[in-house]
């Protein structure tokens, strides 16, 4: 909230305190102060000037004015602006002048004509366009007849910039500080001062009695207080200068008198409030329930909505007017037509008034103040300040009467506790006498007996209830920097990575060292994505109330955010990656939550950098299956013992895709990501992305304690080629297996060295050709054992698989 250093004045004695130096203060006491902002900073030579004539310049949108700026001579200043008009007061910037953005301003010549300064609008000073008052939005600000300027005076102070507006960062248990009151009572306590606080307003009703004139309905559960007043013949104007100085310095647009008046008082007072025009209820009829299923709603800001049945409405007893707590309907808005006024001051379930701003996007000052809380207190005060307020600056009368159509009560809170304990928790030696005056720095009465403390909590103050919290209290105001520092007295702990720590620290090192870059993606993603990518996806851990849908279930896998994370880059044109992720998945199994280990990679583009050093050569799944059996020789799992069997998963290629097996037990998949995922996606349209995951949990325990490095041999190893003529179906698991078993115990090496189907082979054939190692690491191995092994090999490949070799 931005908080008026000026405002707080009225409540407060803050003369020779500096407001940087209060900034810090409040900000080492427990409300963050990121920004303080003195408005006139940076400016200069701004001064009010009087429009003594105006002339429309031929053939342009210009004008040629001469203004009084309290010199000897007008100015002859040439200005754009539509709005610019003779008698008017504004805001002239002379030569030398800054205006924002550090802009200086010179005399010089405009379609010939002299110009010695220039005529402002308020965006060209500093304001913000969401604060500049509506007709003033595309011209320059004419100050109004209640300003009480006079040319050549400084604008600063007749516009507010003077002030100085601390930025309260108010964390979601102090909303008690989101309005006015609420702040002087927490600068109050840390300056050591009781802030002067209006507790009840006397107000003159001079009005006919009318709350028998409407039949107002409320559920109780949807509004436990619920207060309306009637002001009739309101005369809708502009609000006086010093309320709209009030609300552009709290970052609020003025509207009108009775817009401007509701949103004052809840700057004020922290309570939300609203006033419809009461023609809107004309049939007599006032009701606040839960919307129907199809019934819609436009509000202020000319949004069309679909109401939910969870969404608080007010309704004139047939159609809504208003989606309660969050903004008001066009349909009952105060114009310049209306006569008659209707003010709510309630308190609306902070639940209900949460989701709904949530949920249709539209979240308001009024509503951020419901969801945290707001004072309870605060309900009839709030609404007898804003008919006062309207009976002085919009000549209006107030009938007698507020119509209560619910007054549940609120108690203040009592909370027990003991000056020992307190000074145990804080490590002080503070005295009965010291913990009772810091509370009454905070307004709070205290009981005392002995050591006993019954401290009376006022309703404003609805984030105490509980013991911790008055220790709280009394430690930011005694001074977080005045509690001794003492070695907490602890058992002693070591420190270091437990085993299962150690095995996946030493994995991503291995990932990394094969070259890929370590991705951090959100735990939390749709439903959809969520079971995706998975082969058997179990019960969803889904958000009770979520961001938004597609933040709204536990991934079950790790590959969906490494697929956004591919599609953010291949929108930036970085179609070259390498990405590994190594994190937590989650699921819901038979009642119980489970968290997982996992780790997955993602590849696209090429095997290497173009380059004219090697052959550009397109990632596939022999590549991404070779960077995982390097990751499993390195971490010490037999590869004999991996099998990978084609498998169709969600997600993933159908003819590309294979279920990753450890002696017979599932432990992830690889392959391809379905065409049907990258076409969805605009980003990755066209493209091939290959990776795969595998869960920690189960491979882990099946790991190693180490890899032990074994010695260069000291023997030749002898090498033999292998082409072979194979039907088609036969797979190189089956011929390596044939292999393997009857190549005898030097064979140290396989691998694949070329596959060939086409041109000279028949058909329903292929040529793969293979490379064998042998070694004897204790003698010289001879040609002898090597040709009766490759004999064999040979014997075992035609009688068992049919193969014919070339």
């Amino acid at each position: 909230m931005l908080v008026s250093y000026n405002w707080l004045k009225d409540f407060l004695d803050l003369d020779g305190q500096d407001p940087y130096e209060l900034a810090e203060e409040i900000t080492r006491s427990g409300v963050e102060i990121p920004d303080r902002i003195h408005p006139m900073d940076g400016l200069k030579k701004l001064v009010v000037g009087h429009v003594l004539d105006c002339e429309g310049v031929e053939g342009t949108h210009l004008h040629l004015t001469h203004v009084d700026v309290g010199e000897d001579e007008p100015l002859q200043i040439v200005c754009g602006a539509p709005n610019v008009a003779a008698g008017e007061d504004v805001i002239v910037a002379l030569h030398g002048a800054r205006i924002a953005g550090n802009e200086k301003i010179k005399k010089g010549k405009i379609r010939g004509m002299e110009s010695y300064g220039m005529i402002c609008g308020l965006q060209e000073i500093g304001f913000s366009d969401s604060v500049v008052p509506q007709e003033f939005v595309d011209g320059i600000y004419v100050f109004p007849a209640d300003a009480e300027v006079k040319p050549g005076q400084d604008v600063y102070e007749a516009l507010g910039m003077d002030d100085y507006i601390l930025n309260f960062d108010i964390t979601p248990n102090r909303a008690d500080t989101l309005g006015m009151e609420g702040a002087a009572y927490e600068v109050g306590a840390i300056i050591d001062q009781k802030p002067k606080v209006e507790e009840k307003v006397v107000l003159k009703e001079d009005g006919p009695a009318w709350t028998d004139s409407l039949d107002v309905k409320v559920d109780e559960k949807l509004a436990p207080k619920f207060y309306l007043r009637k002001l009739e013949n309101v005369k809708i104007q502009d609000s006086p200068l010093w309320l709209q100085r009030r609300l552009w310095n709290a970052g609020i647009r003025p509207i009108n008198n009775v817009v401007d008046v509701t949103n004052y008082i809840m700057l004020l007072t922290g309570q939300p409030m609203h006033a419809y025009d009461a023609k809107t209820f004309a049939n007599g009829k006032f009701e606040v329930r839960l919307a129907n299923k199809g019934e819609k709603l436009t509000l202020l800001n000319e949004k069309e909505v679909d109401l939910d049945p969870k969404d608080i409405i007010i309704t004139d007893g047939k159609k809504p007017v208003m989606m309660a707590g969050v903004m008001g309907g066009l349909d009952s808005e105060i114009t310049s037509e209306t006569t008659d006024v209707i003010l709510e001051s309630a308190i609306f379930d902070p639940t209900l008034v949460r989701k709904a701003a949530l949920r249709h996007a539209n979240r308001t000052e009024a509503s951020s103040r419901y969801e945290k809380g707001v004072n309870w207190d605060a309900t009839e005060k709030a609404i007898n300040m804003a008919a006062l307020l309207l009976r002085n600056d919009a000549d209006a009368t107030v009938d007698e009467g507020i119509l209560k159509a619910t007054d549940q009560k609120r108690e203040p809170v009592v909370v027990k506790t003991t000056a020992s304990y307190i000074d145990k928790v804080l490590g002080t030696k503070l005295s009965v006498d010291e913990i009772v005056k810091i509370f009454d720095r905070l307004c709070f009465k205290v009981d005392v007996d002995g050591d006993n403390l019954a401290v009376h909590v006022p309703n404003r103050r609805w984030d105490i209830s509980i013991p911790a919290d008055l220790v709280e209290e009394v430690g930011r105001l005694y001074g977080y920097d005045n509690l001794e520092s003492t070695q907490p007295v602890l058992p002693e702990t070591h420190g270091g990575y437990s085993e299962k720590e150690e095995m996946m620290r030493r994995m991503k090192a291995i990932v990394e060292g094969q070259g890929l870059m370590e991705a951090i993606s959100y735990s939390l993603t749709s439903p959809e994505k969520a079971t995706r990518y998975t082969k058997d996806p179990k019960d969803l851990v889904e958000v009770q109330s979520p961001l938004n849908s597609s933040r709204s279930a536990m991934r079950e896998n790790l590959m969906t955010g490494l697929v956004d994370a591919a599609s953010y880059n291949f929108a930036r044109k970085q179609t070259q990656l390498a990405l590994f992720e190594q994190g937590r998945t989650y699921d819901h199994d038979g009642g119980k939550f489970n968290e997982h280990e996992h780790l997955a990679a993602i590849y696209s583009g090429n095997t290497f950098a173009e380059n004219w050093q090697h052959l550009t050569q397109k990632v596939d799944f022999y590549f991404v299956k070779g960077q995982l059996t390097n990751l499993f020789n390195a971490i010490g799992i037999d590869p004999e013992k991996v099998d990978y069997e084609a498998k169709g998963i969600k997600g993933m290629h159908p003819t590309r895709t294979a279920g990753i097996y450890i002696d017979k037990q599932y432990v992830g998949m690889i392959g391809m990501i379905a065409h049907a995922v990258t076409i969805a996606d605009k980003a990755l349209r066209g493209s091939e992305l290959y990776g795969y995951e595998i869960d920690l949990d189960t491979i882990i325990p099946m790991l190693t304690k180490g890899v032990t490095a074994v010695p260069a041999p000291k023997f030749p190893a002898i090498q033999r080629d292998l082409s072979l003529l194979v039907d088609k179906p036969v797979t190189n698991q089956e011929i390596e297996n044939v292999i393997k078993s009857n190549a005898g115990k030097y064979l140290t090496e396989l691998k694949v060295i070329d596959v060939y189907a086409g041109a000279h082979i028949d058909v329903g054939k292929k040529s793969i050709a293979y490379n064998l190692t042998f070694l004897n690491r204790k003698d010289t191995l001879t040609d002898d054992v090597v040709n009766n092994a490759m004999d064999k090999i040979v014997a075992a490949l035609e009688n068992d698989l049919a193969i014919k070799v070339r």
